[in-house]
């Protein structure tokens, strides 16, 4: 199982997400480093742990659409990878990103515009560097309601996942926003159970509420290849060890 560190950008600054209320974000407070600037975090994380691979999750993007380009260049040229979330609602919108190799795209149903605009994300940069995202909070999908959006007429999360399977994704990441921080569980793991049943080949990446190795454990059990994981890597309730024992 693959372990991948979460950095929460808002005004440039790594921070702590808590049940996806963004307006009571502050500055991530870590043991591992006094600063909370994305890269000086990220190498820290590097430093404890030897994590090459991130999700970044562009909050300045998805809230206000201003990417923070500079920052993803400086994080490849520190030679990180990471998987971004930069709020995208149309395949047009990753243009800007062709020329930024060791960036793999994420599609949050969040903000999607449409379920076609999926598709055409997955031709445009390849089932392996395209991820969706299902947003959910408190359960439920967390959709925009832009009128062409298929995904905004299902309530049930597991028909987005089949449809997004149905426009080519190999790749999702199962999140409920409103466990992220809480140290309460993911939430996802039934879906994750049923989806791992019924596509074996799909890889599935869970994350938010995560409290210590037991919770990433749990994951494996449910069927996750991956877990983000941020504020128990800060807080020190997962350590190295675990880190090194599980991936």
């Amino acid at each position: 199982m693959k372990i991948i560190p979460v950095l929460d950008i808002l005004n440039q600054t790594v921070v702590r997400g808590i049940a996806g209320q963004r307006d009571d974000y502050r500055p991530i407070q870590s043991r591992l480093t006094q600063s909370s600037q994305p890269l000086e975090v990220a190498c820290a994380l590097r430093d404890e742990f030897d994590f090459s691979e991130f999700y970044v999750a562009d909050l300045d993007a998805i809230l206000q659409g201003k990417l923070n380009l500079h920052l993803y260049d400086s994080l490849r040229e520190a030679g990180f990878r990471f998987l971004l979330d930069c709020g995208l609602r149309c395949a047009s919108d990753s243009t800007c990103l062709n020329s930024r190799p060791g960036i793999s795209v994420v599609a949050g149903l969040e903000t999607l515009s449409a379920s076609h605009e999926l598709g055409k994300l997955v031709q445009q940069w390849g089932a392996p560097q395209t991820v969706f995202s299902l947003d959910l909070k408190q359960g439920k999908p967390l959709v925009s309601h832009s009128p062409e959006n298929e995904f905004a007429l299902i309530n049930d999360p597991l028909k987005i996942a089949e449809l997004s399977i149905q426009q080519g994704i190999q790749q999702m990441i199962l999140l409920d926003l409103a466990q992220v921080g809480t140290g309460q569980g993911t939430g996802t793991e039934t879906l994750c159970r049923t989806l791992r049943s019924l596509h074996p080949e799909l890889k599935l990446i869970t994350g938010g509420g995560i409290r210590n190795r037991d919770d990433l454990t749990a994951q494996a059990e449910s069927g996750a290849d991956g877990v983000l994981v941020a504020s128990a890597l800060h807080d020190g309730r997962i350590g190295k060890e675990a880190v090194l024992s599980l991936s």
